[in-house]
């Protein structure tokens, strides 16, 4: 509530001119403040959630690094993070500089937004050569934490016969197999990623074309090889971007964004694709775990994913 937001505003020094009406993420609840300097503040009011004081950390270390380089990276008005002490749980609030711009849906992306996508995860790669591991935990340890709980819901009984059942599909690889793909890559030269640098984390300006004037939401920031950020953000890319075909997203993305106009330059491998694989099935299993599957045939995200493991023969039909 507002009242809440105001309590919190005066722990850290701040009197509020005008306190926006909260926009709500997936862990977080973010109130957009304006002061009576003309100048405003975004305070951010994170979910309960276990080790969510070491992500908020994490963002911070991260997005604060971005920001003193000169990239439109969130980044801490006030370095300390307030705890929220209740009955039954904590909650941890933190107060940043507030980005202008807007979100937009991927169905909008043009080719320049997908071209200065690119551009802005390339220069972010640069950039984030020179920051230290840190606390940043290992993405190849994440995701074989991800592999592991596919492991098990694929393998129980009751999900296979639902799946062929009310979908009529299955499993036609062994996804075990991914846990080799993420020791290769795990050997490769690692560096801090996003990890979650997808749509509702991209700020466009509302007045100039494809023009990135903020990158949120660090909380996934982890350390490791570069193809897991590429990857993890073309996963969204080919599925969202339904308007466009996926080499010609490939195309926008990898080579005339990230190759060409960015500071990094990445050589495609099967490793990449192999980890696109990985990505799509995680966005599978999610879907699966998080909605009726009888839903499911009228969600149009969920029937493109689907197609796409279809075609890679992760899926097959029963």
């Amino acid at each position: 509530s507002k009242v809440l937001v105001r309590r919190i505003l005066q722990q850290y020094g701040v009197q509020p001119r005008r306190i926006h009406d909260v926009q709500k993420g997936y862990r977080n609840e973010s109130y957009a403040v304006d002061l009576p300097d003309g100048r405003a503040v975004n305070l951010i009011i994170y979910k309960r959630e276990a080790g969510i004081l070491g992500r908020i950390k994490n963002a911070n270390y991260v997005g604060n690094f971005l920001a003193e380089q000169g990239m439109p990276a969130r980044r801490t008005a006030d370095p300390r993070i307030i705890k929220l002490q209740g009955e039954r749980t904590e909650k941890f609030a933190a107060l940043y500089e507030y980005l202008p711009g807007k979100t937009i849906p991927w169905e909008a992306y043009t080719k320049d937004h997908i071209k200065q996508l690119g551009k802005a995860m390339s220069d972010m790669h640069a950039l984030l050569k020179k920051l230290p591991q840190g606390n940043l935990p290992s993405v190849a340890d994440e995701c074989r934490a991800l592999l592991g709980r596919m492991e098990q819901y694929f393998a129980d009984d009751g999900v296979c016969d639902a799946m062929a059942r009310k979908l009529g599909l299955a499993i036609s690889s062994n996804i075990a197999r991914f846990t080799r793909i993420l020791d290769a890559v795990s050997n490769l030269p690692s560096q801090p990623l996003h990890m979650d640098f997808v749509r509702s984390n991209i700020l466009f300006d509302e007045h100039e074309k494809a023009k990135i004037t903020g990158i949120l939401d660090f909380e996934k920031a982890a350390w490791g090889p570069p193809v897991f950020d590429i990857a993890r953000t073309l996963a969204f890319l080919i599925v969202d971007c339904k308007y466009k075909e996926e080499r010609k997203v490939r195309k926008y993305f990898l080579h005339s964004g990230y190759n060409k106009r960015g500071l990094s330059n990445f050589t495609p491998t099967p490793l990449l694709e192999h980890l696109l694989n990985f990505f799509l099935l995680y966005d599978f299993y999610k879907f699966l775990r998080h909605n009726p599957y009888e839903s499911l045939e009228q969600n149009e995200h969920f029937i493109r994913t689907r197609d796409f493991l279809l075609n890679r023969n992760i899926l097959a039909k029963t």
